[in-house]
């Protein structure tokens, strides 16, 4: 699954339409204290929830059919041909990388690693 931004939300300076990222489902709000420890990678914010299956600013899927609301996968619904995704659940990769060779980084490796260390 390709994983090109095609657009950005309001306030979303780190990333801009075009750039080739990769969904990670620890992702890193960058302010809470597992974020800045060089301990830990499980954000308070964006930590790993199966439970949760909405945006976290209001509460609400970005998906639905016939009008009935479809859940999000793990914060960034990787299996969807387009997601909307917390900024923090991407990570911002080489666009000369090959997408279909680099997408097993996305849960396979870079879940350990923390964003600040990026591998790409």
């Amino acid at each position: 699954m390709n994983r090109v931004v095609e657009s950005v939300g309001e306030g979303v300076t780190e990333l801009q339409p075009g750039d080739h990222v990769l969904p990670v489902f620890t992702g890193e709000c960058k302010e809470c204290a597992h974020c800045k420890s060089k301990e830990s990678n499980m954000c308070d914010l964006l930590r790993i929830n199966t439970d949760r299956g909405v945006m976290i600013n209001d509460q609400k899927s970005r998906f639905s059919i016939n009008g009935k609301p479809l859940f999000h996968f793990v914060g960034t619904s990787p299996f969807s041909e387009y997601t909307v995704v917390h900024v923090g659940c991407l990570a911002k990769i080489n666009p000369l990388a090959p997408l279909d060779k680099v997408c097993i980084l996305s849960c396979g490796i870079y879940t350990g690693i923390k964003r600040d260390h990026s591998i790409l």
